[in-house]
């Protein structure tokens, strides 16, 4: 059952942040209403925790997108005040950090200048909604840091794709939400560096467990592994490189270490302390081996993406080709595309969603295109539907079947509309 929330007017908090546009107050109100930022996060936040390059903000349990406006006002204060104080919010006054009271105080000021009455409580939730209207509910549960369960109970009208909770591909999509907030708050630890590895780079345990600091090349950002090139993304980079500045023993070559002893770790620790990692999250029935499972699944649905852009359409017989799968396989993946969204499937072709014009809505667009232009030949139909001409041929001769198009030479046209029976 959802709940009533309090919502700022749009246009009233725009002005307030053009009236605030570095200022302390600005900051809080953009960290709150476009990023869902907490009061405690926002009197917490350093500067170490905005990541410019990657524009975004790096909290302990999620990552969040640097909105425009929230990227400017962070820029012109790093500018500013970043070398007094590693804190974002700081006084303008006593140049010191905020305790949460005076931030919200703060804020408050601020928003009565255009008669907005409502708290930072209710722009955090303000922002929740905006990414349910915008996005699916995994999205939005990840970069608000909101439970699953909470986003279902309270704002369950603002879901925009709601999963019922026996759906397997909802299933997924939590498991692969929670596993991203284990790996959050995992950050630099051996099980937050196995479990990004395994997850994201398809990296099997034993690799994990063997990775040398000869073999991580922060510089270039890749894994020097020795059947392959790994690249390891600005996150995992600067997570190693943290690792590596506050090494014990220099001298030790392993990556992975037992926190108490400074030893190379087993697979019995590791898997001890992913174990708890993972039961700790949510994710008791997750396993190490289950994540290059995921992985490989998010590869193999990029692929198909990523050729269906290039390509216009794909059969099931050319995506088994193309990922070297089965038939089941194939159509599994392509069912779950479809579901998310992603692709149609017109005939025995799938296209991606929003390239062609989907089957329920075919006719109508032709109809609408002969009224507006008399007659049409078949090629101009097919690319105003964007369909091979063989399944273009075929919707043309099922709605002349039905005596909705009439075709003489080459050319089609809508029948002659029939008058109405005149009464007297």
């Amino acid at each position: 059952m959802g709940y009533t929330f309090k919502r700022p007017d749009p246009a009233a908090m725009e002005r307030v942040l053009a009236r605030f546009p570095y200022s302390p107050e600005g900051a809080i109100l953009r960290l709150a209403w476009l990023e869902g930022l907490s009061r405690e996060e926002i009197a917490a936040l350093t500067w170490d925790q905005v990541q410019f390059e990657d524009n975004a903000l790096t909290l302990p349990d999620r990552t969040v997108p640097l909105a425009p406006s929230a990227e400017d006002c962070l820029r012109e204060r790093y500018r500013l005040y970043a070398q007094r104080d590693p804190h974002v919010i700081i006084s303008d006054r006593y140049q010191r950090p905020m305790p949460p009271e005076s931030v919200s105080r703060l804020a408050r000021t601020a928003l009565d200048t255009e008669g907005q009455k409502v708290s930072l409580k209710d722009l955090r939730q303000d922002f929740v909604i905006r990414q349910l209207q915008t996005h699916d509910w995994t999205y939005a549960a990840r970069v608000s840091g909101m439970a699953v369960s909470t986003l279902r109970d309270a704002f369950s009208p603002y879901l925009t794709k709601p999963a019922a909770p026996e759906n397997p591909l909802a299933q997924r999509d939590e498991a692969e939400y929670l596993l991203w907030r284990v790996i959050q708050q995992e950050g630099s630890s051996p099980a937050g560096l196995a479990l990004w590895m395994g997850w994201k780079l398809q990296m099997q345990p034993g690799e994990i467990l063997n990775l040398t600091w000869s073999q991580v090349d922060l510089d270039r950002g890749l894994l020097r592994l020795p059947d392959r090139e790994i690249p390891i993304g600005s996150r995992l980079s600067r997570l190693l490189g943290d690792v590596c500045d506050h090494r014990k023993d220099p001298a030790q070559d392993r990556v992975l270490l037992t926190p108490g002893t400074g030893k190379p770790m087993d697979l019995a620790r590791l898997s001890t302390v992913i174990r708890t990692a993972l039961i700790r999250g949510g994710l008791e029935q997750l396993s190490l081996g289950d994540l290059s499972r995921l992985s490989r699944r998010d590869s193999q649905r990029q692929t198909v993406l990523a050729r269906l852009s290039a390509v216009g359409s794909m059969t099931r017989e050319e995506v088994m080709d193309l990922l070297g799968i089965s038939k089941s396989a194939a159509l599994k993946l392509l069912n779950q595309l479809r579901q998310d969204g992603a692709v149609v499937r017109i005939g025995g072709c799938y296209y991606p969603a929003g390239a062609v014009v989907l089957p329920e809505d075919q006719s109508a667009a032709v109809t609408a295109y002969l009224a507006a232009h008399g007659t049409a030949v078949r090629k101009e139909l097919a690319e105003l539907l964007n369909l091979p001409p063989a399944q273009c041929t075929a919707l043309l001769r099922r709605m002349a079947d039905r005596g909705e198009l009439l075709l003489t030479g080459k050319r089609y046209a809508l029948p002659p509309q029939k008058k109405p029976l005149e009464t007297n």
